[in-house]
């Protein structure tokens, strides 16, 4: 069976989770805010939180639903944007590409529930899978 991680609230499946989200290939940038790809460089910004890895946002609005996904962006460009600030806090930050491989959790383009003008994609991950698999460190720019 197919979960999310225990921490994420009881009510996020049926009430918070996009109904638009679906189990989809998407081909997309990460940025690895701490040097290593692995599990861990694929939390969402919830388990961040949760973790104390970040402090949590002034006006957090647990309904929202990009709080419980892992950003990723199909543009290089908007990844390189996402890097560029991360490195002020991580400086072993880099950008990998991959794909937001079906099996490992649901996704949607944010412009399609936000008004966005952007390619970031929201990606809600399952707890058992791992996505570090389908990743790879960007060697020069694409």
């Amino acid at each position: 069976m197919k979960k999310f991680p225990e921490c994420f609230p009881e009510n996020f499946e049926k009430e918070i989770l996009p109904k638009a989200a679906k189990e989809e290939n998407k081909s997309v940038y990460r940025v690895i805010k701490y040097g290593t790809i692995n599990r861990d460089s694929f939390i969402s910004t919830y388990e961040e939180i949760q973790r104390g890895l970040i402090p949590p946002k002034r006006k957090m609005n647990s309904n929202d639903p990009g709080l419980y996904s892992t950003s990723c962006n199909i543009e290089y460009t908007e990844a390189e944007y996402a890097l560029n600030l991360f490195m002020r806090h991580h400086p072993k930050a880099f950008i990998a590409k991959g794909q937001t491989e079906r099996t490992c959790g649901l996704c949607q383009l944010t412009s399609e529930r936000e008004r966005r003008n952007d390619t970031h994609v929201d990606w809600w991950i399952y707890k058992d899978s791992e996505p570090q698999e389908y990743f790879d460190e960007v060697i020069n720019d694409e």
